[in-house]
């Protein structure tokens, strides 16, 4: 027996399915005057749909409408439950003890069930058996031929089991039961199947042959969700386009029933939305993009719009495409020359406080400032694009100087850089993600921080770039800092959303493998 545990989302649905009502008396011997439930299951989860007050141990669950097909259970006051199967015949009655539910409980007008019921005692009484059997087997270790004698016993036990198993599927084909007992199954590769490869296609191919994904009842038991799960994350090679397609495929499959398919959608993306895996997010986007945004009906108008603004910057920076090309600002690569710049600032800030504080218009202000602008980073030492950046890897590391973060994870990038990575042909482009200029003094006071930050850290190694009108921000989907990529020669995006360390160990594995 399990605890109870409540749904929070899928307790609200609602099943518009044609009705003709439920009727499910129950008799349950100890139980007087107490409140019983009527639930569901959904994968680990156990859903109530109904209550009821006995009266002397008896009652009946009662309702217009019909219940969705599935596995349900009696959930009784001392948290104890028993399992019911129900699909189109929704009267019939219970009866049982809770004393022993298994040896006492006894179904009226449910075929269903009381197949159910014998499969559970079977299972039950070679169970008890067969721990018989292990615990001998542990006191007569020594004892081959005992052992052997033992294990006999238990392979009979298995083979038994089988054969219920098969006998019961063969006598029951219409029943729910049947269906449930072969989605259980797991997939059993032919001897005559020897490589390693073939066993693989084999198993791959034929994982769903007694599992219908379209089928609503099966949801509602305990082993949809994890059946899906597997095949998604152990079963096939975890590339994006391999996955993308197996998705569709789900999710057409989940089109049968509006609940199920409202299931499968938002477990798919809410799987790959919380997923840590870099990959993922190609399949988040493909999910939003196709089914989610223009399905989602049951998601607010907020919700979606934002989910726009997300797909569309996230589609610029995925896994796989030519990174965007970004022209940037070099910094000195010396002390000396950054000193000049430094000693420039006073000027210039006070040049922009002033346009700030006087009449014109903002436009006018604005255009001043810019005008001023350029006129400081003219000063720098040149233009870097990254599409004219030759190496093996390039590494762009978008941060500034006012995150911690950034502050603390720079140097040890720019260290590891230095040491494992610049003389194998890797560069590092450091893109200082600048303020709005709006504020003038601010804007000004966080390039110097920037600019003291790189002096003192001694980073001149890499490029570091700068540039307040190129369109990073959304080619790159930066919202916050630190954010790093790795693109290989040809600038397509291999890797995205480290941390420094996981990148460098990316690159030198990755440096490794080029020299095999």
């Amino acid at each position: 027996m399990k605890k109870l545990l409540l749904s929070i989302f899928f307790a609200c649905l609602v099943f518009n399915t044609f009705s003709q009502g439920y009727e499910i008396k129950i008799k349950i011997k100890n139980l007087k005057n107490d409140t019983v439930m009527l639930g569901h299951h959904f994968n680990a989860q156990l859903i109530p749909d109904d209550t009821l007050t006995l009266k002397n141990g008896e009652g009946i669950f009662r309702g217009k409408k019909d219940l969705p097909g599935g596995m349900y259970f009696i959930f009784m006051p001392n948290h104890n439950y028993f399992d019911i199967l129900i699909d189109k015949k929704q009267k019939f009655s219970i009866e049982a003890d809770t004393a022993n539910f298994l040896s006492t409980t006894k179904f009226k007008d449910s075929p269903e069930n009381t197949v159910f019921l014998n499969y559970q005692i079977f299972l039950n009484d070679k169970s008890k058996i067969a721990d018989e059997l292990k615990k001998e087997r542990e006191k007569n270790v020594s004892d081959a031929g005992k052992v052997k004698q033992i294990d006999a016993q238990l392979n009979q036990i298995n083979e038994d089991v089988k054969a219920f198993f098969k006998k019961t599927v063969s006598e029951n084909p219409t029943l729910f039961f049947s269906k449930f007992l072969k989605a259980t199954t797991q997939v059993e590769v032919p001897e005559t199947i020897t490589g390693n490869k073939d066993k693989y296609y084999y198993y791959k191919n034929h994982f769903f042959d007694d599992f219908d994904i379209s089928d609503p009842r099966l949801l509602r038991t305990p082993i949809y969700e994890g059946k899906i799960d597997n095949y998604l994350d152990k079963v096939i090679v975890q590339d994006p386009d391999t996955v993308n397609q197996v998705v569709d495929i789900f999710i057409e499959k989940s089109r049968t029933n509006k609940e199920l398919f409202r299931y499968m959608l938002v477990h798919l993306f809410n799987k790959y939305a919380a997923s840590q895996i870099m990959s993922s997010e190609n399949i988040y986007v493909h999910i939003a993009e196709k089914y989610y945004i223009p399905e989602a009906d049951w998601s607010d108008k907020k919700f979606i719009d934002e989910l726009k603004d997300k797909v569309k910057r996230k589609k610029n920076c995925l896994l796989g495409q030519i990174a965007k090309d970004i022209e940037l600002q070099k910094l000195p690569t010396d002390s000396v020359a950054l000193n000049l710049l430094l000693g420039t600032f006073k000027p210039i800030t006070e040049r922009g406080i002033e346009i700030d504080k006087s009449k014109a218009n903002e436009a006018t202000k604005n255009n001043m400032k810019v005008e001023l602008l350029s006129s400081f980073y003219n000063q720098f030492s040149g233009i870097v694009r990254l599409s004219e950046i030759k190496a093996e890897y390039t590494v762009l590391w978008f941060w500034t100087p006012d995150c911690s973060h950034c502050r603390a994870e720079t140097p040890l990038l720019y260290k590891s850089y230095i040491e494992k990575l610049q003389a194998k042909n890797v560069k590092v482009l450091a893109i200082y993600l600048n303020k709005d200029i709006t504020d003038w003094k601010e804007f000004m006071k966080d390039i110097k921080s920037w600019l003291e930050f790189v002096k003192e850290n001694n980073l001149y190694g890499w490029y570091n770039g700068w540039s307040p009108f190129d369109a990073f921000r959304p080619n790159y989907d930066i919202s916050s800092s630190p954010v790093l990529y790795i693109l290989d020669k040809d600038k397509k995006i291999i890797a995205k959303r480290v941390g420094q360390e996981q990148a460098v160990e990316i690159l030198e594995e990755l440096l490794k493998e080029k020299i095999k």
